[in-house]
């Protein structure tokens, strides 16, 4: 029941992420843009939830798990090392691109020195 809901809110997240883009170029008022602001936040926020409340019933489980973070870190960080790439070759690099990417290599680095001293 929980991966239902979890690729549920994963498909929502991802929706209204397409609706950020703005595909279609029509404008947006306002009171819309803070609309889909405020459900993008509540959206992720319970996704965050649910995945951090996670639980594996079993070795096989647990494994499906840490494959899926493990895959989904590497999804990311290779996203932002290529737009990293894409705009420094513009002479113009986002700097929320390497605050991103920092914060992602650091939280690995940081967890992995925990989990070797914790255990």
């Amino acid at each position: 029941m929980n991966t239902i809901i979890e690729l549920g809110l994963g498909g929502v997240i991802l929706l209204i992420l397409a609706i950020f883009l703005n595909p279609t170029h029509l404008l947006m008022p306002d009171s819309v843009n803070a609309m889909l602001v405020l459900g993008f936040i509540i959206t992720f926020l319970v996704f965050v939830g649910m995945v951090w409340k996670e639980k594996a019933g079993d070795e096989r489980e647990s494994f499906h798990i840490y494959k899926a973070g493990r895959l989904s870190f590497l999804v990311g960080v290779s996203i932002l090392v290529l737009g990293i790439v894409v705009q420094a070759s513009m002479h113009e690099v986002d700097p929320w691109l390497v605050f991103g990417l920092a914060g992602m290599v650091l939280a690995k680095l940081l967890s992995r020195v925990y989990h070797n001293f914790k255990n």
